[in-house]
């Protein structure tokens, strides 16, 4: 039976090289063809180019006594029905990065390793490990992608100094990471806004989907897509750092520690999405799942609420004149974000001024 297989080996070697080379030939043809045009874009997620870092500094932070068992909370309302169960946008249906425009720069976003510290001392074991340090990133250091997921609960325990400068260097990576995504939403948007007025018949439905989704989820329509553009934005990490501080007692709070509520959002009515040793109903803080959710929900609130039109208008006036968005000068539009009004502006700026958080308005994430 082997041998009867012979006759057709040989006869195949001798058309094995001209068979390879009209293969070969073949293939050089098709290669040379300019190839079908593929949108992969739909299967891939963008991010922000990298800003150059802040000027060197030290941090002089300053002294505040938080009150960690007041439950003291901001009136300003979260921006979604407290009855259904929180989403950040990483969770909506065709959110971030899903279908992106065509022909635009898709990049890679740097993804956050979450860490879970039992303790404060845990948390600075992380920071060493990892050689992150607020000094580093004041020199032009990227900041490590670590994301805690909940501040611990002795934070209190240490000093006031120490405090501040875990709870800044926990929060910095978590904010930047939300921003990140931000720009990349805005990075699209600019291109298919351009696209609607060089060449609007190219627009793709799938593209005028992508629209329709992401304005929906800034409580706009796809017709203002200027408006759109006001919304689609960052906000800068000084100014989030600083009312975090500010509304969660540098995460020492009764709200922050037990439920992730560090920025002052409260509820009108509803039951909670978690659970929390605390009734839901209006005038209660807000629980969130992880700081990260938090932290989400705090910049989407900025970017719809109406109370805070006048931040989205001075940021985009900042954006036209080629300016950064500047945290110190931003917090002044938030005259209704406390009850306080002005003094409360004030306060921010002087916790900004005094721990120097303008220094992080320019930092980046490390993309390992």
């Amino acid at each position: 039976m082997k041998l009867s297989f012979l006759p057709a080996v040989y006869r195949g070697r001798r058309y094995a090289f001209p068979a390879a080379l009209a293969g070969v030939f073949a293939a050089g043809v098709g290669l040379s063809e300019p190839l079908p045009s593929v949108d992969v874009a739909p299967y891939l997620t963008f991010g922000m180019g990298a800003a150059s870092a802040a000027s060197p500094g030290h941090a002089a932070f300053f002294g505040m006594d938080a009150q960690p068992a007041a439950l003291t909370f901001v009136r300003h309302e979260v921006s979604e029905p407290d009855d259904v169960p929180h989403r950040t946008g990483r969770d909506t249906t065709l959110g971030h990065g899903r279908f992106a425009a065509p022909g635009n720069a898709v990049r890679r976003q740097v993804q956050l390793r979450p860490i879970s510290p039992r303790t404060a001392d845990e948390l600075a074991g992380f920071f060493r490990e990892a050689s992150y340090t607020l000094t580093d990133v004041r020199l032009g250091e990227a900041v490590p992608p670590i994301k805690v997921d909940r501040v611990p609960g002795d934070l209190g325990s240490k000093d006031g100094n120490e405090r501040k400068a875990l709870f800044i260097t926990a929060i910095l990576p978590v904010v930047l990471e939300v921003n990140q995504r931000v720009l990349a939403d805005r990075e699209q948007l600019l291109y298919l806004r351009h696209k609607l007025v060089v060449a609007p018949a190219a627009v793709t439905p799938i593209e005028r989907l992508w629209l329709e989704t992401l304005a929906d989820r800034y409580d706009t329509s796809a017709d203002k897509i200027d408006e759109l553009v006001r919304r689609v934005d960052i906000v800068p990490p000084s100014m989030a750092i600083a009312q975090g501080g500010v509304e969660s007692g540098w995460g020492t709070s009764f709200a922050a520690r037990n439920g992730n509520s560090l920025f002052g959002q409260i509820q009108v009515t509803g039951r909670h999405s978690v659970a929390v040793p605390w009734k839901p109903g209006a005038g209660m803080p807000q629980p969130f799942t992880d700081v990260g959710e938090a932290t989400d929900a705090y910049i989407t609130n900025l970017n719809t609420h109406p109370a805070y039109a006048s931040f989205r208008a001075e940021r985009a006036a900042m954006r036209a004149s080629g300016d950064h968005p500047d945290g110190y000068r931003l917090i002044g539009t938030l005259l209704r974000y406390s009850e306080r009004g002005q003094a409360y502006v004030q306060f921010v700026r002087q916790i900004m001024r005094e721990n120097e958080l303008g220094d992080f308005d320019r930092a980046r994430l490390s993309s390992f």
